[in-house]
This record gives structure tokens, C-alpha cells and sequence, in this order.
């Protein structure tokens, strides 16, 4: 086999922007890059990074590893690392065996769900925070944060207060569409493969796929394994497991607007189309919907002015899991249809 090729993040670097998004296939080696870039920065001006995920169990067992990698691969001769917990460091390898390193700072590893906790901490040499698998690959618990935009948010500003110099770096295997960026960002359909920007310019997304490297997965034990099966598509060509066109279709022109669902802070807007009996579900909803009382909320979260609060054990709860089961729904995107899914799952879709 020829020489693994793995991610290069110095491209995605370059557009300088706030918040970036990685999307790749597994083992690319995003995290190992985008760690070996932010230890060229402390070699450079002794900057230092944030490296966050999502729950404390799973820092726990990622963050003393962070830097085997680096070592494994002499990334950096004449340099050692070592983790306190959850701090890093990095001191020159000491000449004379009985002189002890002189341990710097380097790294700093947070759980996004206890960020509330680092408010008024400051981290002034900070310019990386990297998120590492941002993206969670599986719908078995716990699943994302109850407001994780809003941890992320207040993340990005307890670390960076208002300097423009800090970048925030999210790090993920190509799996959902389902995700509270893309929600956030109204990002329904799969992303285009390479550099995207959204929200004006303070997004950008890289959808990273490499078919030299797909090629050198494939001929390993588990590429060979999996071949010819969902895991392959997902875990060596990128795909994501939820983009299928099953269920989608536009909406008819003569379809009329019904009432809009409030969920979890994402809008459904219900419509049909009497000629065929089909109901379609979109983000879009009329203007006027709330005003008119055609809007309900279906968490006491969700609840605003002119909506109604809906209770599980309404019939009305009862026909939107009937309707899904009979498939007379349709969906304007796979991101609108998985979103839609996972509401009537928690409402007690089996």
C-alpha cells in the first residue's frame, strides 16, 4: 500500500473564519492535524488551544491521549508533552537526564455540557478551540446538549471575550444532517464536498472527500469488512446516512396550510393537499400563523404569546404519528423529515 494520506487543515485555516465546520470520513486524521497546527502556534508566538467535547465522560477518556498521536508520529523532535488532568503541556526534551522539563502551557480541555462552569475564567492565550466529534454518530444516549448552540456560543465568548483572533474548529465524521449547526444554520440539505459558507460569511463548512484515501480504507481489514454495505458508505465515502430522497417530495401549490408545530425551537409548518390527501411538512410557515391561533408548542420551552400548549395524550399528537405511520407524509428535505422523526419518537413513536 502506498503512504497513508491523511487531512490537511491548513486550507480550511486560511479562510479565517469564526466558526468552521470539518466533515470527513473516519481516521482522516482531522483531529490530528488540526492539533499538530495549534502546537505550530505555540511554537510560533506560545499561543495556546481549547480542545472541548460534548460530555465530561467522553473528555475523560479522550483527553489523556490527546497528544499520543504526536508522540507516536515525532511530530515534534526535541519537544515532550504531557496532560495534568485536563491541561496540557510542553517543555523542550531536556538534554541531561537528571533535568526536569520546564513544563508550558499548552492546551486547555473543557465539557461543552459544564461550560457555564469557565465563565470569568480567562484564557488570553487562546487562538484554537477545537471541538472534536461535533457530529454524534449514534441516536442512543445521551444525544446533544438541550440548548447546545447556546453552549456553544457562550463557549466561543468566555474564551475569546472580543478578540477577533480566536477561531472555533468543529471536527466530524460525515453521518447526520441532523444537527444543531445545520439547524442553526438552516442547512436542510446535504452541503456541496468542499468549502461552503453560510450565515453570511461567519460559517464555513468543509465537506472533505478523498478518494485516494477512501481507496487506501477500503484495502484495510475493516474496509474489507464493511464493503458493499451502509457502513462503507458512511464510515469511507463520506456519506451521510440520513440524505435519502425517501418521503420527499415539494409541496403542491394548491396545498393549504394547516398549522405549525413548535418543537425543541425548530418550526413545522403541516399542509395538504385535499386532491390527494397527502400532508406535506416544511420550515415555512405563514406569516400571520401565530396570530391566527394555528400555532401549538408541544414543550412548556417552546412557549410563546398565541401559542398553544399541545398535551402527549391529545388525539391531535395521536394523528401525526398515525399520519407518518400510513406514509401521507412528505417532506421538503431529509434534514425535515429526521427532525420530524425524532419529534414523534420522544412523543412515543415505536
Amino acid at each position: 500500500m502506498s503512504e497513508r494520506k491523511f487531512y490537511d487543515p491548513t486550507r480550511a485555516i486560511s479562510y479565517n473564519a469564526p466558526l468552521t465546520l470539518v466533515m470527513s470520513m473516519r481516521s482522516y486524521g482531522k483531529t490530528y492535524g488540526f492539533t499538530r497546527e495549534a502546537i505550530k502556534d505555540w511554537m510560533r508566538d506560545r499561543s495556546e488551544f481549547v480542545y472541548v467535547r460534548r460530555y465530561e465522560t467522553e473528555l475523560k477518556t479522550a483527553a489523556p491521549k490527546l497528544f499520543d498521536d504526536i508522540v507516536a508520529h515525532n511530530e515534534f523532535p526535541g519537544y515532550v508533552f504531557k496532560m495534568v488532568g485536563y491541561e496540557g503541556f510542553i517543555a523542550k526534551q531536556p538534554m541531561d537526564e537528571d533535568e526536569k522539563p520546564d513544563w508550558q502551557p499548552l492546551c486547555h480541555c473543557i465539557p461543552a455540557s459544564k461550560q457555564a462552569n469557565y465563565k470569568g475564567v480567562a484564557f488570553p492565550k487562546v487562538k484554537k478551540i477545537i471541538w472534536d466529534e461535533y457530529i454524534r454518530m449514534t441516536k442512543a444516549p445521551p444525544g446533544y446538549l438541550p440548548d447546545d448552540m447556546g453552549s456553544l456560543f457562550n463557549l466561543f465568548k468566555t474564551v475569546a471575550r472580543d478578540r477577533t483572533n480566536v477561531h472555533m474548529y468543529l471536527l466530524a465524521n460525515t453521518c447526520s444532517i441532523v444537527n444543531p449547526l445545520f439547524l442553526f444554520a438552516g442547512i436542510r440539505d446535504e452541503p456541496k464536498e468542499g468549502f461552503s459558507w453560510h450565515r453570511g460569511k461567519s460559517i464555513l463548512i468543509e465537506y472533505a472527500k478523498d478518494e485516494v484515501f477512501a481507496d487506501q480504507e477500503r484495502a484495510t481489514p475493516v474496509g474489507r469488512l464493511i464493503a458493499g454495505t451502509a457502513y462503507e458508505d458512511e464510515m469511507i465515502d463520506a456519506e451521510f446516512h440520513d440524505s435519502t430522497e425517501t418521503f420527499i417530495a415539494k409541496k403542491t401549490k394548491r396545498s393549504a396550510f394547516l398549522y405549525q408545530i413548535v418543537f425543541q425551537g425548530a418550526s413545522f409548518g403541516v399542509w395538504i393537499d385535499t386532491s390527494t390527501g397527502i400532508y406535506y411538512i416544511t420550515p415555512k410557515v405563514p406569516s400571520d400563523a401565530e396570530q391566527r391561533g394555528m400555532s401549538y408548542a408541544l414543550t412548556a420551552d417552546d412557549m410563546r404569546p398565541n401559542l398553544f400548549m399541545i398535551d402527549r395524550a391529545t388525539p391531535f399528537i395521536k394523528k401525526l404519528t398515525g399520519l407518518y405511520r400510513m406514509g401521507v407524509c412528505y417532506f421538503d428535505s431529509p434534514a425535515t423529515r429526521e427532525r420530524w422523526v425524532k419529534m414523534l419518537r420522544l412523543l412515543g413513536l415505536r
